[in-house]
């Protein structure tokens, strides 16, 4: 075990060489031992003895160069630089802490407010702020606040390595392409040569390295959730034994990665093996970029996968792996299996551009490029006949290399759904969740190419790949253009997917895109002439006529209902439910009287009023409805087929049958009470050769301290009604339609009649399914809910009523709709 700089392999060849840049190193050293413990501060889980982590990635850098004295003493020294200080970024002093709680400085792209909100742990919310971007802060912490003689060539006062070092530090935190980028392979620093890639390819092998149980790296740090494992459950779980893990095979002339030690615990095992899955995927990229660079002497002779010899105890890994075949899945992912309608890969494709203009929308307001002159965000759809492609273009905020690889490129992960966009803070919310969207472009296009420039990069990156294949070709090109995204398409086949009709890509926008204040135009070009047209997306407050206007009661929810609600129907009498004539059995006479005197009130039982309903059919419809009944063999369907007929309501405390749909067809058979079939003969002209037909009419009422009662409906699908809805597909989702969702509101006031509706959802808990046809049941039945709330509150709120009908709205809202959710204000 190796404790001081000094005794580093590296220090001892810079020692036997008696190297000018000794006293430079050794201040290093010094200046790295008192400050590295500060680490500790927030990242109590990473370095715990000084800078012992430094020591050992100096010693990993060692083992896996080829021949060290064909490197010049300027990389040697860098490398004892890079390891002493590339985790210097993660020392935050005692006011950026501070400053970091009260959101008052945003580390790179995390809000603190946001990351506490996730993790509910204020440690962990710091390291989650810190850790992704400490490589950064190592380079800013390098350039800053240590003296500039550091990093002088000794024999020069002009000739530094700074720069070099700052991006090399910095490299071990970015994304592997981030070192071609970025780095030189080729420089001279005086007299001596200087390969930063090389270099910085050893600072990550070696940080990748230092893994045992005195540590754990912040790339296996990454595969752990920051709550399960402290360090002491982290070193029950998991022991790596062996310090020297590059080893020399004689046999194959190459130097291996091995591992050895025990694992007790099946779920740590698993995000070890991710975690070595990671180091190959470091060594096999490693290894390429040597075999490129020009000079021999920085290959590096190792083999890209490492030697797992870790044992398990109590339990057993084998070698299989759920695999997953490109083109099943992403035909499943990418077709009308979930969408129903290749017209919905252009749907994907702009509220994908959506996104980007929104967030770019909110970026461009800390941005100094738009401080006088304002953001305009578009999309523009062009139908270009002469080349054969379609093109749907955005000035959106773009994606990165990282973003493309993480994100873009990754079927099912999504940016906008990831900790990388969510812990920004920031307020606008993005349409798209499942990571898929992309796939469905290949509904209108066997192949597809991407242009886009990330808001803060200049360089575009350009992707072109096919269908039914997962090789994907990037490019990188310095086009000078500003920030978006362009999607181009096969021309026929995307044409074709809309009956070669530019008229239908221009309703389906319109149809399923309300007005998200983002231009979307439609160009065609044929023959060098172009032409213009405008997408006439409509708000959501115009889409009915007439409305009323929820938005005030909810929570996150737009809602514009137009519906009739003057016929709201407080009942005095019996005869005011159906107009029909009502009568109530005499118990006294045994007679059916007509309802006069009696109180609605008394016929209420149990919430509800029960009536018993019977069609009259006299002498002149008898033939017609004898005929009609014996072909048909069904009661109602042969009053159907006559003329006109009454129909008498009739209330009882007591029916002989609560059945539904009773034909009596004897006189003396009874109806009510005493009351026979004779006795209605006698009394209303029904035909004595016509059985009477018997049906129940159940209405459930609100009764107050007053005479009238309020009828209503316990279940409403108002896109089912007759007058419901002037189309069943008015519901969006952050202006997005949802083609399937229904609104059943649960307790409707009775005259209330709809005659259309549109409501958006906005809520951030309401996530569509995979098809953005539907949300699931759970929050269909809270969204109905609250839906019924807020428009039975608008209407005590606003509707000019009496006193006693007002009192019982009141009472009809408190007994039905006594519950708020998270959907209600």
């Amino acid at each position: 075990m190796i404790y001081n700089v000094q005794e580093t392999k590296f220090y001892k060849w810079l020692s036997e060489r008696e190297s000018i840049f000794l006293r430079q190193i050794d201040e290093v050293v010094k200046y790295s031992s008192d400050m590295l413990p500060l680490v500790n501060n927030i990242f109590p889980n990473y370095t715990v003895h000084g800078i012992k982590h430094s020591i050992d990635v100096m010693e990993y850098m060692y083992a896996l160069i080829t021949d060290i004295d064909q490197l010049s003493e300027l990389e040697v020294t860098i490398m004892v630089y890079a390891a002493l200080l590339h985790d210097i970024g993660m020392i935050v002093s005692e006011d950026e802490i501070a400053n970091i709680k009260s959101d008052s400085i945003v580390l790179g792209d995390r809000k603190y407010s946001r990351v506490f909100e996730k993790y509910r742990e204020e440690k962990i919310a710091l390291q989650e702020c810190v850790r992704p971007i400490h490589g950064k802060r190592s380079k800013k912490h390098i350039e800053k606040q240590m003296e500039k003689k550091l990093f002088l060539l000794p024999d020069s006062t002009v000739v530094s390595f700074e720069k070099e070092l700052g991006l090399i530090c910095m490299s071990h935190n970015e994304d592997f392409e981030w070192i071609e980028k970025n780095l030189s392979c080729e420089s001279k620093k005086g007299d001596y040569d200087l390969n930063s890639q090389y270099i910085a390819l050893l600072l990550r092998l070696g940080d990748y390295l230092d893994i045992d149980e005195q540590r754990a790296p912040l790339y296996l740090y990454k595969y752990l959730q920051p709550k399960e494992y402290s360090d002491l459950e982290w070193k029950q779980h998991f022991v790596i034994e062996n310090y020297d893990k590059v080893v020399y095979n004689k046999k194959t002339g190459l130097k291996e990665v091995i591992f050895q030690g025990t694992s007790e615990n099946p779920q740590v095992h698993r995000k070890l093996l991710k975690y070595f899955d990671s180091i190959n995927g470091e060594l096999k990229n490693a290894v390429s970029l040597s075999e490129r660079f020009t000079c021999e002497r920085y290959l590096l002779s190792l083999k890209t996968n490492v030697i797992n010899k870790i044992q398990t105890n109590g339990f057993s890994f084998s070698d299989l792996r759920l695999s997953l075949d490109y083109n099943a899945v992403t035909n499943l992912l990418m077709g009308e299996h979930i969408y129903g309608d290749k017209k919905y890969g252009l749907r994907e494709l702009i509220q994908n551009s959506i996104d980007a203009c929104k967030t770019m929308e909110e970026t461009a307001l800390t941005m100094e490029e738009f401080r006088y002159q304002t953001y305009q965000p578009f999309i523009a759809i062009t139908l270009d006949k002469d080349r054969k492609q379609v093109t749907i273009m955005d000035n959106g905020s773009g994606m990165s290399i990282n973003i493309l690889k993480k994100y873009f490129l990754n079927v099912g992960v999504s940016y906008y759904a990831s900790d990388d966009y969510l812990l920004q803070g920031r307020n606008y919310l993005p349409i798209g969740h499942y990571g898929i969207g992309f796939l469905a472009c290949f509904m209108l296009s066997d192949k597809v190419e991407v242009k886009t420039v990330y808001y803060d990069e200049c360089k575009m990156n350009r992707i072109s790949f096919e269908r039914n294949s997962e090789y994907i070709c990037l490019t990188y090109e310095d086009v000078r253009r500003s920030q978006g995204t362009e999607i181009i398409l096969d021309y026929d086949q995307c044409l074709n997917v809309f009956d070669n009709k530019i008229e239908n890509m221009v309703s389906f926008v319109e149809k399923n895109f309300l007005d998200s204040a983002i231009p979307i135009k439609i160009s065609t070009i044929e023959e060098g002439k172009s032409s213009v047209v405008d997408c006439n997306l409509i708000g959501i407050e115009d889409v009915v006529s007439r409305n009323i206007c929820l938005n005030n009661y909810l929570n996150g929810i737009e809602a514009y209902i137009d519906c009739n609600y003057k016929n709201i129907n407080f009942i005095s009498n019996l005869s005011d439910f159906n107009g029909d004539e009502s009568f109530y059995y005499n118990e006294e006479t045994q007679t059916l009287d007509k309802e006069t005197n009696i109180s609605v009130k008394e016929c209420v039982r149990d919430g509800e009023i029960k009536l018993l309903i019977v069609p009259i059919i006299d002498e002149s419809e008898e033939e017609n409805f004898s005929k009609a009944f014996e072909v048909l063999d069904d009661y109602e369907e042969a009053l159907d087929k006559i003329g006109y007929y009454e129909t008498i309501d009739i209330w009882c405390e007591d029916y002989i049958s609560s059945e539904d749909g009773i034909i009596i067809d004897r006189r003396n058979e009874l109806l009510v009470g005493a009351y026979t079939l004779g006795d209605l003969c006698d009394q209303f002209g029904h035909s004595s050769s016509i059985p009477a037909y018997l049906s129940i009419a159940e209405q459930k009422v609100i009764t107050g301290k007053g005479k009238m009662v309020l009828p209503y409906n316990e279940s409403c699908n108002i896109t089912e009604r007759r007058n419901g809805w002037i189309n069943l597909d008015q519901c969006y989702i952050k202006n997005v339609l949802l083609s399937r969702l229904k609104i059943e509101i649960p307790n409707l006031i009775d005259g209330i009649t709809f005659k259309g509706a549109v409501i958006n959802l906005i809520n951030p808990k309401f996530v569509p399914d995979v098809s953005r046809s539907n949300i699931n049941p759970e929050q269909q039945e809270e969204l109905s809910y609250a839906i019924g709330k807020a428009l039975h509150m608008w209407i005590y709120d606003n509707v000019d009523l009496a006193l006693e009908q007002k009192d019982l709205l009141r009472l009809f809202i408190e007994m039905k709709y006594k519950q708020n959710n998270c959907y209600l204000k």
